[in-house]
């Protein structure tokens, strides 16, 4: 038998402890034998000790059944340090070696320990992006600005005031403040205007300082949440061709104002994200647009690697794709009337979760006309710069996906009355349309009619495909990870596909974006703060984990896929993707009991 110490330092956490520390752990250490079938603790019982398995398995079960195993290295009973019970019953399924170690001992290493506390708080808490966060290189966390909240960057409160006053009063207290804009508002402080040095000149050619503000004011006026990027906040700018962004609160409550010289500023000298989304904004061809992304892809992998956080980082990631294929709309489709059509997106790019390499996803609704030639242009170029062509054919140079307006209500019409597996199919890809150029009423006349037609048997079908893939959790961890664990079919789309029914059945068809759609549930009471903290977290780290591997494969130069395997995972990879799946396949039987739907079990011979 190994020596506890060797054996421990082993483990990580153990490695962060000092040898005095973990001289402290060991002396109260004992060992003992459990025989198959003991139980070690019931779950609503303060478990007696912490246990780390030597050898053996231990079973976690709950009311529904087995929960999870633990083998070789692994700890339980955790939650005793805390003097909290136990969610689960801890049963020995074969003659068990563990190493027990005294709660109150482990408490107060805890409580010394900083690194060692946040990595068991962590755990329990399920926020494991927390745990893998590491220091960036320089370079790459400079790139990496992009991803910050534009409010970060911001810090003076806005100078507002009402429509009512005069321009010389407005210039009095911009130069008062030492500002370069005043924002005019109502009485309840939402933007409705706003009035900078530019407009000014507008006064000393045709007006008078006694004039109301209202006269001269540029209006509506250009807003963005507080939280948005600072990519999305330039990004707004360069499109509108202005100088001043309002940013708004959750009530849309004016709360600050950005300049394109703050955010300049702030980020020279230029690097080579903003210096390639430049680019793309004034490219005349295709081709040059195929030379900006295979650029932009090298950069953005280098910032994957550096292992920000996949919400932030796929919200770039969304600025840089919707400025690609917006440019390439204007390149090949030339049409000054957009008022005509809707091009929308679907798949990760209707849910703004855009990874490196994104499949085209697209289809177009049309007023009027045939564009079925222009959306074939469309795409091919897409596919040249770098957008691989939709497998399913999911594309508008689909004749069946580019049709007008009439047609679409009739498909999903009779999608949603006639759930077969096909209509379910098409139900789970048109589900989270995005609508990214052009007639935007189209795409809200479809929403509109969704919500009369949706009906529950269409949902509970939905609900059913969510939750057929099982997560490959078995007795000894993750199966088959030598073989390769695929994170999209495994991890993700289950969460995906669950959220999906849970907001059709909730009416919240404009969300599609996945955390939103979470934190939409929880404001609703569907899911628990719980759940939707533990999603969050678990889809995150699922979604890092498949970011690094693709950035990966893009640096070696390598055919990128979604499948993992075990000698590309740290340990700690290993544990917190155990935990994740452990996650999705909780999730899953939450959608089991609401829907009243179970997962088909298929037999095989060993």
């Amino acid at each position: 038998m190994i020596p506890p110490r060797e054996f421990i330092v082993r483990i990580r956490p153990f490695s962060l402890l000092t040898e005095e520390e973990l001289d402290t752990i060991l002396a109260t250490l004992e060992v003992e034998l459990f025989g198959k079938d003991h139980v070690l603790y019931d779950a609503g019982r303060v478990p007696p000790r912490v246990y780390l398995v030597f050898s053996g398995l231990i079973g976690l079960f709950d009311e529904d059944g087995a929960i999870d195993y633990l083998s070789k290295g692994e700890l339980l009973g955790i939650v005793s340090i805390y003097g909290g019970p136990s969610a689960s019953r801890a049963v020995a399924l074969q003659d068990t070696v563990c190493y027990l170690l005294d709660p109150v001992v482990f408490r107060q290493v805890l409580d010394r320990n900083e690194g060692f506390s946040a990595f068991f708080s962590a755990i329990l808490e399920k926020r494991f992006r927390c745990i893998r966060a590491v220091a960036p290189d320089g370079k790459i966390a400079d790139e990496s600005t992009f991803i910050l909240d534009v409010e970060k960057i911001v810090y003076k409160d806005p100078v507002v005031c009402g429509r009512e006053t005069s321009v010389g009063e407005a210039a009095l207290e911009m130069e008062r403040k030492g500002v370069s804009s005043i924002v005019v508002v109502d009485g309840e402080k939402r933007p409705a205007g706003i009035l900078t040095h530019k407009d000014l000149r507008k006064v000393i050619i045709g007006g008078e300082k006694a004039d109301r503000v209202d006269r001269f004011m540029s209006s509506p006026v250009k807003t963005v949440s507080r939280t948005s990027t600072i990519m999305d906040a330039y990004a707004a700018m360069v499109d509108a061709g202005i100088d001043h962004l309002v940013l708004t609160d959750t009530e849309g409550r004016a709360c600050g104002v950005v300049t394109r010289k703050d955010i300049q500023v702030h980020l020279e000298p230029p690097f080579s994200i903003v210096k390639l989304y430049r680019k793309v904004l004034r490219a005349s061809s295709v081709n040059e647009l195929q030379t900006i992304c295979r650029s932009l892809r090298l950069s953005v992998a280098r910032i994957a690697m550096s292992a920000p956080s996949y919400f932030d980082l796929t919200r770039m990631l969304c600025s840089i794709h919707d400025a690609i294929v917006t440019r390439i709309l204007r390149i090949v489709l030339n049409v000054a009337d957009t008022l005509q059509f809707t091009w929308v997106h679907m798949g990760s790019s209707g849910r703004k979760e855009e990874i490196i390499a994104t499949d085209q996803d697209n289809a177009l609704i049309s007023a009027s006309g045939d564009w079925l030639g222009p959306a074939v242009q469309v795409n091919e170029s897409l596919a040249r710069v770098g957008f691989p062509k939709c497998p399913g054919g999911y594309m508008a140079s689909n004749r069946k996906w580019n049709q007008p307006l009439q047609v679409w209500k009739e498909y999903l019409d009779r999608w949603f009355c006639d759930p077969v597996p096909e209509h379910v199919r098409f139900l789970s890809v048109f589900l989270d349309m995005r609508p990214l150029f052009g007639a935007v009423p189209l795409y809200e006349e479809l929403l509109a009619l969704i919500q009369r037609v949706r009906t529950h048997e269409a949902m509970r079908l939905l609900a059913y495909d969510a939750v057929q893939i099982e997560p490959p959790i078995g007795i000894f961890g993750i199966m088959g990870l030598h073989k390769g664990v695929d994170l999209k079919t495994c991890g993700i789309y289950p969460i995906v596909n669950g959220l999906r029914v849970l907001t059709l059945e909730e009416g919240l068809l404009q969300i599609t974006n996945s955390r939103e759609r979470m934190e939409a549930l929880q404001e609703r009471g569907v899911i628990s703060s719980q759940m939707c903290h533990e999603l969050l977290e678990s889809y995150g780290f699922i979604q890092d984990l498949r970011l690094r591997h693709h950035a990966r494969a893009i640096l070696e130069e390598k055919e990128m896929d979604n499948t993992v395997r075990s000698r590309e995972l740290s340990k700690l990879d290993l544990l917190l993707l155990k935990e994740s799946l452990k996650v999705v396949s909780s999730f899953q039987k939450f959608l089991m009991k609401r829907y009243d739907v179970s997962r088909i079990v298929a037999f095989s011979p060993l």
